[in-house]
């Protein structure tokens, strides 16, 4: 039996061996033949087919690497919650208390901190804001608002409507010399609770919507505070308010502003950490700053200044149309200005068009009445007679006024040489300068004063000390000119430059802010105008257009047809600033 299994061994082994040789032959061949041959027909190219490979490995390397670039690049620059937004401000900063408005800078920095009612969104339609809703009667002489839940004042107390009534009650303080008083005269407030009060008005008031737009203050902390000392009381330099940001510091000397985030706003905690002003007298030196890359923005950049502006690293440049506009304000009750007819030759003998492309490079609003055009009850017919300088000079010769030595008018051995005032700052240096020219050419000789705004402010505007104020107003959203053109408000705080008493003005005005029909308002307001324009209290001139700056690093801005330059703050709780912005701190 053993010897048959060996046999069977043997056998299979040997069997096993001529296969494995077959096999062997058989593969050796198929390489020979089918691989190395083919590689072997492949020589004269396969060099370049190895070049392709490196480069395809290369190529395949850079571009991982350009990806994660990148990607790297775009995380840096995507906006991201925190930072410090700088912005220099034109202008001075001293009062920080919405019912006392001061200088444009003033009103920047009480919209970051203060909140109303309501306020104007980027459409210029009125919604809530401290109120979370409102209502009014049938007869239009009562407004109800409903406040919102959970809104603290920046110190932690609760904001409530006993904050409002306060408010309402400072603004009417004639001690106060508030000049928003006249929006609310004989209002009275009824306060159902801590979250509901209605305002009661003696008649219906269509713009009264507009007056709720201003700050609340906080009646804890001002409500022993003497009315006649509200103006210079320490709280207009250590403010509190509802509003997104919250005041970390003031250097008065140094002329900075620091904001912290409000975390406990209403709408929620602003994506920026912080915000820092930096007030500057002209905007060539605001200017200078952003050059410096010490702000992201600048607040007002003149018009004549646009074109170096928009070369700035980064620069973004905004054109905002506001309801504003810049006059000659006569003083009715001067001397030489008694006389309606001269009045009104020396409106006539302004070329505004001239005067627009001499000062400002044609970058303003051309307008020559009260009312601007397309806000309710403009009237092209009440627009004061063209610029005619033959006409003016035959107005002035049957007034009496006779060119006397040197071109100078004069009437009775007097000279007509008339005393204007204003800013020394910004374009009304250039503008009183071009009206001296254009008024010269009548023989009319104009005596110019550039004084601070301060200066300007209490030497000659309270005091109505002025032949003539070239200054600048504004109109608003709602047409109600009341504050500017009434009898009633002639005297400071009262806003009537002019010094102008008109019986049928006074009519038309009275009953064209409480009516609530438009078409009746607008009859009311034509009607004011055709007084204005026959009695000339003052020379419109134009209406400039507002240039602000800002980086292209500053993301989160709504388009704005904004009321006030304030306005262009809205919605700053959503701001943020790229984060490879350098944030360094202004020098």
């Amino acid at each position: 039996m053993f010897a048959y299994l060996k046999f069977r061994w043997s056998r299979n082994w040997r069997k096993f061996q001529r296969n494995t040789k077959v096999w062997r032959l058989w593969l050796g061949n198929y390489v020979q033949r089918h691989i190395l041959g083919k590689w072997h027909q492949l020589g004269i190219i396969r060099r370049l087919i190895l070049t392709w490979w490196g480069v395809l490995l290369v190529a395949g390397w850079l571009l991982l690497g350009s990806i994660t670039s990148l990607q790297a690049t775009a995380d840096l620059t995507r906006p991201r919650s925190g930072g410090t937004y700088r912005e220099a401000l034109v202008g001075e900063v001293r009062i920080m208390n919405p019912i006392l408005p001061d200088t444009s800078a003033s009103q920047d920095v009480n919209r970051l901190i203060y909140s109303g009612l309501v306020r104007y969104n980027p459409s210029r339609v009125l919604e809530a804001d401290l109120a979370s809703s409102w209502s009014v009667s049938a007869d239009g002489k009562h407004y109800t608002f409903h406040l919102r839940p959970g809104v603290t004042w920046h110190d932690g107390l609760a904001f409530s409507a006993q904050d409002v009534a306060f408010t309402l009650a400072a603004i009417q303080n004639p001690d106060s010399r508030s000049p928003l008083a006249s929006s609310w005269q004989g209002v009275t407030a009824d306060i159902l609770d801590d979250l509901t009060i209605v305002f009661n008005l003696p008649n219906s008031y269509p713009p009264f919507l507009d007056a709720a737009t201003v700050g609340i203050l906080p009646r804890h902390l001002l409500e022993s505070t003497d009315p006649s000392k509200l103006r210079v009381a320490d709280f207009n330099q250590h403010p509190i308010g509802t509003g997104p940001f919250k005041l970390a510091s003031f250097n008065a000397a140094e002329h900075d502003i620091l904001l912290d985030a409000n975390p406990g706003y209403y709408s929620g905690r602003p994506r920026l950490d912080a915000i820092q002003l930096k007030t500057y007298q002209t905007t060539d030196d605001a200017k200078a700053a952003y050059a410096k890359q010490q702000v992201d923005g600048v607040s007002r950049i003149d018009p004549t200044a646009v074109d170096s502006a928009v070369k700035l690293k980064d620069a973004v440049l905004t054109e905002l149309d506001l309801p504003i506009e810049n006059d000659l304000f006569f003083k009715t009750t001067a001397p030489l200005l008694g006389d309606k007819a001269v009045r009104l030759a020396l409106s006539q003998a302004i070329n505004r068009r001239a005067l627009i492309d001499t000062v400002f490079d044609g970058r303003a609003r051309l307008v020559t009445g009260p009312i601007l055009p397309g806000q309710l009850g403009y009237s092209a017919k009440a627009q004061p007679a063209p610029f005619n300088t033959a006409q003016a000079t035959a107005a002035l010769d049957a007034a009496g006024w006779i060119v006397g030595d040197g071109g100078v008018r004069q009437k009775g051995g007097k000279p007509l040489i008339l005393k204007l005032a204003t800013l020394d700052s910004g374009s009304m240096p250039a503008v009183a300068t071009e009206v001296k020219r254009q008024w010269a050419a009548v023989g009319v000789a104009l005596d110019i004063t550039l004084a601070s705004r301060d200066d300007l402010q209490q030497t000659y505007i309270r005091p109505r000390n002025y032949d003539i104020l070239l200054f600048g107003i504004t109109i608003g959203a709602d047409p109600d000119v009341y504050g500017y053109w009434h009898s009633s408000q002639v005297a400071d705080p009262g806003q009537n430059l002019s010094v102008y008493k008109s019986p049928a003005a006074d009519a038309a005005l009275e009953a064209g802010r409480v009516n609530t029909d438009k078409d009746v308002r607008t009859g009311k307001y034509a009607s004011f105008q055709a007084a204005w324009k026959s009695d000339a209290p003052a020379v419109v001139l134009y209406s400039p257009y507002y240039f602000y700056l800002q980086s292209s690093h500053v993301a989160g801005q709504t388009d704005l047809h904004p009321v006030v330059p304030a306005d262009r703050f809205y919605g700053i709780e959503h701001w943020t600033i790229l984060s490879t912005t350098a944030q360094r701190s202004i020098d």
